[in-house]
């Protein structure tokens, strides 16, 4: 059955596209007009409200067609004319669009669209080239001077490259710190001057684009998400770059240097006051920093730490002069609070403080049977570890402070080998204490050894952990306190030394598996079963799948298992049998 057609369509779907272009609905209002579109193509007013919605969504090139097959059916139509100039200015045409604006003024002097269109095309071509625009060339010559020496001179003759046979990939320069901080902050005021209170929504848009919640498991409603994040942020990127267009960057800057004592005395206070109290909170910051160092409160650091590297994220040298200053003194307390919980306990028992080592070793430890300060204060992190490893290696990649990269070093080396990843992770290790050793930080220098050393006592490298301790124990000796630290390092060579007993059950599972892999069906299920009541076995009466030989130890178990006046030794204990059930409905067996 036929849809049936709507009486009026084109009045009603024309009309509805006029209302939601009047409250700036723009998308909804193309799509009404598409309706009306469907209906009657050949409708002027429809063609000339659609080109009207497309220049205000930045669509101009669908504008400027609209309004040229309106001007065909209708060539004395002034509207469709006016909104032709109108795609044309947003196609930054700007002299056409004064030249169509100038011959629609000559036939239509009423209402004053031409003439604003006039006025709107000669400011903006002074903003660009005129009077408005200041002495570019001379303003911005250094800047031309330095793009003119990266390119070579024409007269020099080219050698060419030497073409390998091996395809390369291309390698690009990546920015450094700074080099990022000044883009980012160039492209934040530039959303800020052109598109005003919206550059918040771009700013957010852009942060949406790599938000990992944008991934469900709803496929569907995540490309969907997505679609609709991209078209978004498209739209405002394409109304920045039309807005710049109509009034470029250097014209904002020769407005905005409007000579004013009493203005440049204001903002010369401004920055005075911004600089004092970004002092006082980076003292304030440091301070508690160094107290919770002072009181072994390792968690408490690095949540301080983290405060106050967000703090100097949002302050540059000019805000804050001594900001390589404040980053020096966060990062040599971070590492000296890592260094800290590398100590030894006088309260605990020797079971205790090897719990210790083994936990901050990454070994394998049972459930603490006494409170251990280090391990309550120990600074967890509940992240994604892939994550954190990607975003630490990004910073690493644009960092300049030497302490800083210490940290992050020690980082992404802490992070690779919680991933088993012991081979980069001995490299980052190593740079972090090459890095450290230049700057002369001891404190990072052992930070570095002592992941070195987890790796190897998760891989059971003795020798390799018993020159480490060797080489860390002399170097300790540059530390204000070295006893700790050296007790330490003693106690983690005497862990290492000791042998490791192996556990027997994985080889036997694994053996049984074999066995059972080269029988045939009816075997290998009566084997399978025999297998698992073996296991319930005690080890001194079972009979084992390795291949071992007889010590002896069976005989020696059973004369210590062995009570007097017991003929055999008991074996495994049995459950009492379930009681019987009656299967007579209401009838219940009382054992009386």
């Amino acid at each position: 059955m036929e849809e049936k057609q709507l009486y009026g369509a084109l009045t009603v779907y024309r009309e509805r596209g006029a209302y939601l272009r009047r409250l700036e609905q723009f998308e909804k209002a193309k799509a009404s007009y598409d309706e009306a579109f469907n209906s009657s193509p050949e409708d002027v007013r429809m063609l000339t409200g659609r080109s009207q919605v497309c220049a205000d969504a930045v669509k101009p090139v669908q504008a400027y067609a609209d309004a040229e097959i309106a001007l065909k059916l209708e060539p004395g139509n002034m509207n469709a004319r006016n909104m032709q100039a109108r795609a044309m200015y947003t196609m930054s045409d700007f002299e056409r669009s004064v030249v169509m604006n100038f011959r629609g003024a000559r036939v239509r002097q009423q209402p004053p669209y031409f003439m604003e269109g006039i006025n709107q095309g000669v400011e903006t071509i002074q903003d660009c080239i005129g009077v408005n625009s200041g002495n570019v060339m001379l303003e911005f010559l250094p800047i031309i001077k330095q793009v003119e020496a990266a390119l070579p001179i024409g007269d020099e003759p080219v050698k060419p490259k030497h073409i390998s046979r091996i395809p390369q990939p291309e390698r690009k320069r990546k920015l450094t710190q700074m080099e990022a901080r000044k883009d980012l902050t160039l492209a934040r005021v530039l959303a800020m001057k052109y598109l005003g209170p919206m550059a918040y929504d771009k700013f957010f848009l852009q942060h949406l684009t790599s938000d990992p919640r944008l991934q469900s498991a709803n496929s569907g409603g995540s490309k969907e998400l997505k679609l609709i994040v991209d078209e978004a942020l498209r739209s405002l990127c394409e109304r920045q770059g039309m807005l710049r267009a109509q009034r470029p960057y250097y014209t904002i800057k020769l407005a905005e240097k409007a000579e004013s004592k009493y203005q440049n005395k204001y903002k010369e206070a401004v920055l005075i006051k911004e600089r004092e109290i970004g002092t006082r909170t980076a003292e304030r910051l440091v301070r508690q920093i160094e107290k919770s160092l002072r009181q072994n409160r390792i968690m408490d650091v690095m949540t301080q730490a983290e405060q106050m590297q967000m703090f100097l994220d949002g302050k540059v040298p000019r805000t804050l002069p001594d900001k390589e200053l404040y980053t020096d003194r966060l990062y040599r307390a971070v590492g000296e609070g890592y260094l800290a919980q590398h100590r030894l306990s006088y309260t605990l028992s020797e079971r205790g403080n090897r719990r210790r080592i083994a936990f901050l070793m990454g070994l394998p430890v049972g459930r603490p049977k006494s409170f251990d300060s280090v391990m309550a204060n120990y600074p967890y992190k509940f992240i994604d570890i892939k994550q954190a490893t990607e975003k630490v290696a990004a910073t690493l990649e644009m960092c300049e402070n030497s302490t800083m990269k210490c940290w992050l070093m020690y980082e992404l080396a802490r992070l690779l080998c919680t991933q088993k990843n012991y081979a980069l992770a001995k490299f980052y290790a190593k740079r972090c204490q090459r890095e450290a050793q230049e700057i002369g930080n001891v404190p990072w220098w052992l930070n570095g050894l002592f992941v070195l050393m987890s790796g190897d006592m998760q891989q059971n490298n003795s020798n390799e952990v018993r020159i480490q301790v060797e080489e860390a124990y002399e170097y300790a000796k540059k530390l204000q306190d070295p006893e700790q630290v050296q007790a330490f390092l003693l106690k983690c060579g005497e862990m290492a030394a000791a042998p490791v007993l192996a556990d027997e059950r994985k080889a036997i599972v694994q053996r049984e598996r074999q066995i059972l892999a080269v029988m045939d069906e009816a075997q290998r299920v009566e084997s399978s079963v025999l297998f698992k009541r073996m296991s319930t076995v005690p080890p001194g009466r079972r009979f084992s799948v390795l291949p071992r030989k007889d010590t002896g130890q069976t005989r020696a178990e059973r004369k210590h298992r062995r009570q007097k006046g017991l003929s055999v030794i008991p074996g495994p204990e049995r459950v009492l049998p379930p009681p019987p059930k009656s299967s007579t409905l209401g009838f219940q067996v009382f054992d009386i």
